[in-house]
């Protein structure tokens, strides 16, 4: 896998406007920046991008702070093929699981036939995403032919991991080294030998269960064949004794079914008898019910003349009463008139004497007006009311003569208030009166008319239905005769049946006794016949598993024949078979490598040597499996544990440097990118400046090979640099 670009938003201490980072045209690089910058965020941005994976503990611990989602973009070759990946990351709005989408594409050249040569290509890019992510993350390992623990214990020498496979127990270090050697298909072959030998180890057992079984049921064979003879005599003799008592319950039932009949004719005869007795009551009402309503017909018309003029002559009555009410109320209205008459001249009355009284005023005030004017008394006064000169005399006169038509005004007023307090109680009595008059002609004509047209009604009723109820009368009577005769009948014929049906139950007991013996007969043979079925599939699995018996006792053999092929090839493909023969040999391919740059860092004064196997303290017939690095000096061989600082990182760069150029002449995965993050702190000047020289000196076996560090000294030893710095909108990157 060679880096091509890296694309990243808001991931880590990376915002949005980062520019993209090109690997193209890079071969060594330093990545460089203060601690904290962000330089193996980078890093991290590609495994994520690849795996899913980097430091964090949770994929939303590397969404920059206060962002709610990142992305990164990684393009990538590997060997004349081209991809890219964009993996994205949001964080839950509220609650819940945070959600990721994973893309994986494919580059295909738009501007150049030469797919070899990228420079001279743009590419566009077609998706071969699969259904989900983890589909797609399937997609990219296979291409890859590595996980993410494979990457980094192999190309990858992350911070604070680059000692990971040399720190590893010696027992871990082997499975790291068969994964990176891709042995873990013969892991995957073992492991499903082991299965098929299981298999056959199991279906060996089963077989040898089962000729077990059928040797102990074939011992059996000559004890179904005596039971076999014993029971088909037995089934001849029930079946002759079944035929003979099946005669028998054919008679009995024969004549039972006679019996049934008759029972039911009875039954058939209750119905009737019951039917009949509820239509003889029904008749016998309907006969009542008619010949009341004839002699209440014949009634009403007998009555009907005596009865109407007796309505008639009471309606004459009403007629009197009416003409009395007339004069009742001729007379209160005459008294209504004067009481009215009366009110009406005594209001008039009332106005004319108001009037006099005022004209007298008016000429009281005029003969004492002169007197307050200051006109002497005596003088002359004019009318008030014409203007008129008048006399002392002819005032009074005029006075006078008012005062007079005062008092006979007066007089009438009180007359006629006397004759209309005596008329008054008249008038109320004659109305009292004629409100019971009226109510006594009201009600009684309402009565008496209701009366004449209820006779009327009734009358024309009679006339009209006596004749049909007289014939109904007829019908109903004589089909109730006809219904009494045959209730009559009915009841002689079911004292009849009663008769011969009394020996039923005798006979039903009978026949249950002899069906019973019947069947029991039956069941015995059907029993014998099951038993004599049994017996001969008995028989039949007999010869079946005589057949069963070759055929499994030939399987046998094969199962234990595949069984110890299987077991010969589990451990063929086992740790100690062939993959501890790969590892053999590729050991020292690793250890050559790793002496000849221990040689160059450490002036030839250490030397590698890696064993795959250790005697046990106590003495066994087998020695241990394991990978113990031991380290030779000055001071002799020790334990690659012993060693710690400058002098440890020297050999975990050797091993790891060999172990990639190993997996870079094999072609199951190929690894043509060495990443070395932060693995220069710990030198001396001397040490650094041999570990560059190292460096140099693998160059052309990667395609890329890229350092990260903190060190200013070291920044000047590579031509290529990668800047990263740390703003206020987050890190940065600059190649110079």
């Amino acid at each position: 896998m060679i880096p091509v670009k890296l694309r990243l938003r808001n991931f880590m201490c990376y915002r949005e406007g980062v520019p993209p980072l090109s690997f193209e045209g890079l071969h060594v690089a330093c990545l460089c920046g203060d601690n904290g910058n962000g330089k193996s965020a980078l890093l991290d941005a590609m495994t994520w991008a690849l795996w899913g994976r980097a430091r964090a503990k949770t994929d939303d611990e590397l969404i920059h702070l206060g962002r709610t989602e990142m992305e990164v973009e990684f393009e990538f070759a590997l060997g004349q093929d081209r991809y890219r990946v964009i993996r994205k990351r949001s964080k839950p709005k509220v609650r819940g699981v945070g959600k990721t989408l994973l893309e994986f594409q494919q580059a295909t050249p738009i501007t150049s036939s030469d797919k070899s040569d990228s420079r001279k290509a743009e590419w566009g890019f077609r998706s071969i995403t699969g259904n989900s992510v983890r589909q797609t993350q399937r997609e990219i390992e296979k291409i890859l032919h590595m996980d993410y623990d494979t990457f980094i214990n192999s190309a990858f020498l992350l911070q604070g991991r680059a000692d990971e496979f040399t720190t590893k127990e010696p027992h871990k270090r082997k499975e790291i080294l068969a994964d990176i050697l891709g042995l873990s298909r013969y892991d995957e072959l073992e492991k499903r030998a082991k299965d098929h030998a299981r298999e056959r180890e199991r279906v060996k057992k089963d077989l040898e269960s089962d000729i077990k079984d059928i040797d102990d049921e074939l011992a059996h064979k000559g004890e179904y064949e005596a039971q076999l003879h014993e029971v088909r005599e037995a089934i001849a003799e029930l079946e002759k004794e079944a035929k003979k008592q099946e005669g028998r319950v054919n008679t009995l039932a024969r004549q039972k079914n006679e019996l049934d009949l008759k029972r039911e004719q009875r039954e058939e005869i209750e119905g009737r008898i019951k039917q009949a007795k509820d239509t003889v009551i029904s008749f016998e009402n309907q006969v009542r019910e008619h010949h009341q309503k004839v002699e209440n017909y014949e009634k009403v018309l007998q009555g009907y003349p005596e009865e109407l003029a007796k309505t008639h002559a009471w309606l004459g009555k009403l007629v009197k009463l009416e003409e009395e009410l007339g004069g009742k109320r001729d007379a209160a209205q005459d008294a209504s008139n004067r009481i009215h008459h009366l009110t009406s001249t005594n209001a008039r009355l009332k106005e004319e004497m108001k009037e006099l009284k005022g004209k007298l005023d008016m000429l009281s005030q005029e003969v004492r007006a002169p007197i307050h004017r200051g006109t002497p008394q005596g003088g002359e006064a004019r009318c008030p009311l014409c203007g008129t000169e008048l006399g002392v005399e002819g005032r009074k006169r005029i006075m006078a003569n008012y005062e007079a038509q005062g008092q006979e005004k007066a007089e009438a007023f009180r007359a006629n208030e006397q004759e209309a307090r005596r008329l008054e109680p008249r008038f109320i009595g004659v109305r009292q009166v004629i409100g019971e008059l009226e109510r006594t002609i009201r009600e009684g004509r309402a009565q008496w008319e209701r009366r004449e047209e209820t006779l009327q009604k009734d009358h024309t009723e009679a006339e009209v239905s006596l004749p049909k109820e007289r014939e109904a009368l007829k019908r109903a009577e004589e089909a109730l005769g006809r219904w009494r005769s045959a209730h009559e009948a009915d009841l002689k014929r079911r004292e009849s049946l009663k008769a011969e049906l009394a020996i039923l139950p005798e006979l039903e007991a009978s026949l249950s006794i002899a069906q019973q013996e019947f069947e029991e007969l039956m069941r015995r043979a059907d029993a014998s016949a099951q038993m004599f079925g049994a017996i001969q599939e008995k028989l039949q699995r007999c010869a079946s598993l005589e057949q069963s018996r070759r055929e499994k006792s030939a399987n046998l053999e094969n199962m234990s024949k595949e069984e110890g092929i299987y077991g010969e090839l589990a451990a063929a493909f086992g740790k100690k078979g062939i993959q501890a023969l790969i590892i053999e040999t590729a050991l020292p391919e690793i250890e050559e490598e790793a002496n000849r740059l221990l040689a160059r860092m450490t002036d030839n004064r250490m030397n590698v040597k890696m064993e795959t196997q250790r005697a046990y303290k106590t003495k066994k017939e087998e020695p241990l499996e394991t990978l113990d690095i031991n380290i030779s000096d000055e001071l002799g061989t020790r334990r690659y544990e012993m060693y710690s600082g400058g002098e440890a990182f020297k050999i975990n760069f050797a091993l790891r440097i060999a172990l990639s150029k190993l997996l870079a002449r094999r072609a199951g995965a190929p690894l043509p990118t060495l990443i070395i993050d932060e693995g220069f702190g710990t030198q001396d000047s001397s040490g650094s400046e041999r570990l560059v020289n190292a460096i140099n000196s693998i160059q052309d076996d990667f395609e890329k090979i890229l350092v990260v560090t903190h060190i200013e000294e070291l920044k000047d030893a590579f031509p290529v640099r990668i800047e990263v710095t740390k703003t206020a909108g987050g890190s940065m990157i600059e190649v110079s």
